[in-house]
């Protein structure tokens, strides 16, 4: 692939892509006014470990306001050229606010793939959860390393791969697999840009020692074969999307 389209290859091989100012300013700014008023109106302190497991501003999940960074026409043509939008389902979306100073020091990120069930992360059963992709539109600038940055490993979704099929399916009840990630990348982001990820992309957020809050929505994407309301044949299907991870791509390596 060259020209415009370089990037698809480039998702192929490290696993992501980083599309600077695909949303608009308006949107971005609409989606901002409608947190900062939640966080006014609605912020509970005692929910803070929900917030910073699940999503802040959960009575706002789905509305208008946030669902329109993912309905944006420039985020939907990307999505698209990866895998078909008429078979992806989507979540409500996540608000991630990673606060300022929210540690005292700088500490070295370690990666995590979602799915994995823990007390306060709200996937059930005792088995991965996976899904498809993950695409996070960010709101706020982020300008230098250890600032909430969104943090990627790439090429970790193909020592994935081989790990689940290496390990086989009992894999699925032992928790994060261990494997050689190799060096962090803390991306640098602007308001507007997004950054779309394999699943098995390992990821983070770094630590936040700058002055200014992080900001950012992430949406869950997943092929209709792997969720329950579309398959029932989904727990196979599941194992299907691990251990052969461009099924149902328009990509592959």
């Amino acid at each position: 692939m060259t020209g415009k389209d370089s990037w698809l290859s480039s998702f192929v091989q490290n696993g992501y892509v980083h599309l600077p100012g695909l949303v608009d300013d308006k949107t971005i700014q609409t989606a901002c006014k409608r947190i900062d008023q939640d966080l006014a109106e609605n912020y509970d302190s005692a929910r803070q470990t929900e917030y910073d497991n699940q999503s802040f501003c959960p009575d706002i999940r789905g509305s208008r306001e946030i669902m329109a960074l993912f309905k944006n026409a420039q985020v939907q043509r990307h999505i698209d050229a990866l895998v078909a939008l008429q078979h992806l389902g989507v979540d409500s979306g996540q608000i991630a606010i990673r606060k300022a100073h929210n540690v005292d020091r700088n500490y070295d990120p370690l990666p995590h793939i979602d799915g994995i069930p823990t007390p306060h992360n709200g996937v059930v059963g005792d088995e991965l959860s996976p899904f498809t992709m993950l695409a996070g539109v960010f709101l706020s600038a982020v300008k230098a390393d250890f600032s909430g940055n969104f943090t990627v490993w790439p090429g970790s979704h193909l020592l994935f791969e081989q790990y689940f099929r290496g390990k086989g399916r009992k894999s699925l009840k032992e928790g994060m697999p261990q494997v050689p990630f190799g060096a962090p990348v803390q991306l640098r982001c602007s308001p507007g840009d997004v950054v779309l990820c394999h699943y098995l992309l390992g990821h983070t957020a770094a630590v936040n020692t700058s002055d200014h809050d992080r900001y950012a929505v992430f949406f869950r994407l997943w092929q209709h074969y792997i969720h329950p309301d579309y398959d029932p044949n989904y727990r196979e299907n599941r194992w299907m999307h691990l251990t052969h991870i461009w099924t149902g791509w328009k990509i592959s390596a």
